[in-house]
């Protein structure tokens, strides 16, 4: 709630006072494409938010809400033409957006493509290639459902998850008694995360559903998009790019893994669709000069990122997005608020937000 005033009451006054219009009539940001990213979209979002985290979360009523409150202010255009546009620097009669969803739930199949062509709006979707076609889910998913389960069941569960990860050889150092330990599930996720690679992660996932049980229907809830489902949004003018094979973060791996989590997922999009991908999200949107190496390399034309720091040598491999969810827009009395959209497109908010990644070591 005081997160919803201080949004709202920024929102407010830059719009009294014309200050947002002047940042994106002046600003760098009018120069540039707005490029929001979702994740899974679902009917209810109270309901899902209970199982699931809740910011990669947004209902289908409130993305409706979303995709014409951009309509109405931005050219919404696939993401080709974004790149088009800052390599030849055209002018255009209002900004441009473009639109696109992560990690290739089915429910942007059977929830935002419907809703997309219904009101002409293209879009692109982040797919992990490991993972199409098949009953798997995102490891994030699967340590997150584990995790839920554990701190709902376990009497010190923070004590509890750094015993498992001693006992497979994991060192976590958020989970030492020098540090607070993480008060929940969620932040227990972030801890994991942002510290561990995959080969460890998947270890203690294992351990963790060994140990609490797996909730199956959760699961099936998450199910992935199939080939078939790729090839319809792909006739129907939806760009299909890369999000990896399997989602690690990559500035954490080893270059044999991103080069191929980054490579192999590219080849296998183009021998299942039969064209040429130009697209690629970084995992949680994190790089560094490694990353953007193995992208440039691999023949990606463009690589999106979750923050505001660019690459000026290569800055259509850095290419910024606002990732949005269900709460994105709400103002104070938690109803939409075309006002605090509006400090999202034009980057109000970026600053509370601010990325405190060093990409380039």
């Amino acid at each position: 709630m005081m997160r919803r005033l201080v949004k709202s009451g920024v929102a407010g006054g830059m719009r009294w006072t014309g200050a947002s219009l002047v940042r994106r009539r002046l600003g760098r940001r009018s120069r540039e494409p707005w490029i929001v990213g979702y994740h899974r979209v679902v009917e209810d979002f109270e309901r899902s938010a209970r199982s699931a985290i809740p910011a990669t979360l947004i209902s289908r009523t409130m993305l409706a809400r979303h995709l014409d409150w951009i309509g109405r202010r931005f050219d919404v255009v696939p993401l080709d033409d974004v790149a088009a546009r800052r390599e030849t620097g055209g002018s255009a009669r209002r900004p441009i957006a473009a639109v696109t969803f992560d990690d290739g739930y089915s429910d942007v199949y059977d929830l935002a493509f419907p809703l997309l062509r219904s009101k002409g709006i293209p879009a692109a979707v982040f797919v992990l290639t490991a993972l199409v076609g098949t009953t798997q889910v995102p490891l994030y998913d699967r340590l997150h459902l584990a995790l839920s389960r554990a701190w709902g069941v376990w009497r010190s569960p923070a004590e509890e998850l750094a015993r498992v990860a001693a006992d497979r050889g994991v060192r976590v150092a958020g989970l030492d008694a020098s540090v607070p330990p993480p008060a929940d599930a969620l932040r227990a996720l972030r801890l994991l995360l942002e510290s561990l690679p995959q080969a460890d992660l998947e270890s203690l996932a294992a351990a963790l559903e060994t140990l609490v049980g797996v909730d199956e229907d959760a699961l099936r809830e998450r199910r992935p998009l199939d080939w078939d489902m790729l090839l319809e949004m792909q006739r129907a003018g939806m760009t299909i790019g890369s999000h990896s094979r399997t989602h690690p973060l990559l500035t954490l791996e080893s270059v044999s893994t991103i080069r191929r989590e980054t490579s192999g997922s590219k080849r296998e999009l183009e021998a299942r669709l039969g064209a040429v991908v130009r697209h690629f999200a970084y995992p949680n949107g994190w790089f560094d000069a490694a990353t953007i190496q193995a992208v440039d390399d691999a023949g990606y034309l463009c690589a999106y990122t979750s923050c505001r720091h660019r690459d000026d040598a290569r800055p259509l491999h850095t290419l910024p997005r606002t990732l949005l969810w269900e709460r994105s827009g709400l103002g104070l009395f938690g109803g939409f608020s075309p006002s605090v959209m509006g400090c999202q497109a034009d980057g109000t908010f970026d600053r509370a937000a601010r990325c405190p990644l060093n990409h380039w070591n």
